[in-house]
């Protein structure tokens, strides 16, 4: 017998009761509360030749984007395919995509996912998932027009609709259109305030605009659902920190890093990712923050799955560098030097550069580190993440230059920063702040 989710997706299973708690675990994934994997569990022991259940389970530990949860999601995969049931067409057709992605090559993943949502538009959790790798492999069209492609096939009358405008807004605010991207995001939470993900986007867009006022506002008074039980809270954190660091309030920011920021024994690959972006920019500013990189670093050596990923493999080299590990830092050069020249991801030539950047600043050769960076910076955008994440190597070669000197470099830096501000800001508000300076 066949059962349908909650969109008219059909679903290989004979139980009822595998339906309703494939709903309940999908709809935690999607505003990223806690514990989806908890709540599903159960469920494939008790009809354990539930395809689809044993796929959402694959998806929930490929969307960590931690090498170390490939085997759990191979195993999932392992377990759909030697279901009792014939998978229909939809669930093939997904099998197939993650298990590219489980066995290492996410891109080539993401364009078979492509076809899948053009030919399953309604596919919530496939939506939700190649989301989530658009962002990790920087694809920020795409991270606007997936989501574009499908919208004709919803409606606001459609469980999940609101999850689909707040993925919309996020793409739309990493292509640089902030009004349309916050007013989605405002939509979008208005349907349902536990849609983390779209109080994520507002956020960008305060960020990205500047807004510092407003983006502290929104992440400590309008909003809050987002602060407890829930797989973004250290992000949204980390963006609250980015505000005050713009602020110049260092103290407020390291507080954060402390109270909410800081590893703890449940964090995952980008909580660390997030540890290390927020240290790095506060030693960027002076801070002394030498005790933490010490605990930081320690839970990268557990952690690290070197050679997967270029955006976190960065990340974790930065904790290294920040904790004085050189044993460590050559692990981790080896491991990025030991990937083809034939990976997916074709960045990591750039990144073993800029690996060498970090650990330059690191070493105080801050005329070299600019002098690396320079060239990087009109590609970072194969580095991964978004505009607020890879701003991280801009801002280390503006204080590179700085520190070695270099006042022409510093000062064309600064210029080109404070172009890509104001370029962010509506015209007319800008032509206002013009006037207001005069």
């Amino acid at each position: 017998m066949t059962h349908h989710d909650a969109r008219g997706l059909a679903l290989s299973t004979d139980q009822a009761a595998s339906v309703a708690v494939y709903e309940q675990a999908l709809d935690l994934f999607n505003s990223l509360r806690l514990d989806p994997v908890a709540v599903l569990q159960p469920a494939l022991e008790q009809d354990p030749d539930f395809i689809s259940g044993h796929l959402l389970m694959a998806g929930f530990m490929l969307s960590a984007i931690d090498g170390q949860a490939l085997p759990a999601a191979r195993e999932s995969l392992a377990a759909a395919a030697a279901s009792r049931h014939r998978p229909n067409e939809r669930e093939r057709s997904f099998q197939a995509a993650l298990q590219v992605w489980a066995d290492g090559d996410m891109g080539r993943a993401n364009r078979l996912l492509d076809r899948h949502l053009i030919d399953h538009p309604r596919d919530l959790f496939a939506l939700q998932l190649t989301h989530m790798a658009d962002v990790v492999r920087c694809q920020s069209t795409m991270l606007r027009d997936r989501i574009g492609r499908a919208l004709d096939q919803w409606s606001e009358d459609d469980v999940g609709y609101s999850y689909v405008l707040g993925m919309h807004a996020f793409g739309l605010e990493e292509c640089n259109e902030y009004a349309r991207a916050e007013a989605l995001g405002m939509e979008a939470l208005a349907r349902n305030p536990q849609d983390a993900w779209a109080v994520h986007a507002v956020a960008h867009v305060y960020e990205m605009q500047g807004r510092v006022a407003e983006g502290i506002r929104w992440l400590t008074t309008e909003t809050s659902l987002w602060q407890q039980d829930n797989a973004l809270a250290v992000h949204n954190h980390w963006h609250l920190a980015l505000q005050h660091l713009r602020n110049g309030d260092h103290a407020s920011a390291l507080a954060l890093y402390d109270r909410a920021i800081a590893p703890g024994p449940a964090s995952m690959a980008l909580d660390l990712v997030d540890a290390s972006a927020l240290l790095w920019r506060l030693g960027l500013r002076g801070v002394d923050v030498a005790a933490r990189w010490q605990a930081l670093a320690a839970r990268w050596r557990d952690q690290a799955a070197w050679g997967w990923s270029v955006f976190n493999d960065v990340h974790a080299m930065l904790a290294l560098v920040g904790a004085g590990e050189p044993a460590q830092i050559e692990v981790g050069q080896r491991a990025m030097a030991a990937v083809p020249a034939t990976a997916p991801a074709p960045w990591w030539r750039e990144a073993g550069t800029l690996c060498e950047a970090v650990m330059a600043f690191g070493a105080g050769r801050y005329a070299h580190c600019a002098q690396l960076l320079l060239p990087l910076l009109p590609a970072t955008n194969g580095f991964g993440g978004s505009q607020a994440q890879r701003s991280l190597i801009y801002l280390t070669a503006m204080e590179a230059a700085r520190r070695a000197g270099d006042a022409a470099l510093w000062e064309a830096l600064c210029s080109e920063g404070a172009a890509r501000q104001a370029s962010a800001i509506p015209a007319r508000a800008r032509r206002e702040l013009e006037l207001k300076a005069a």
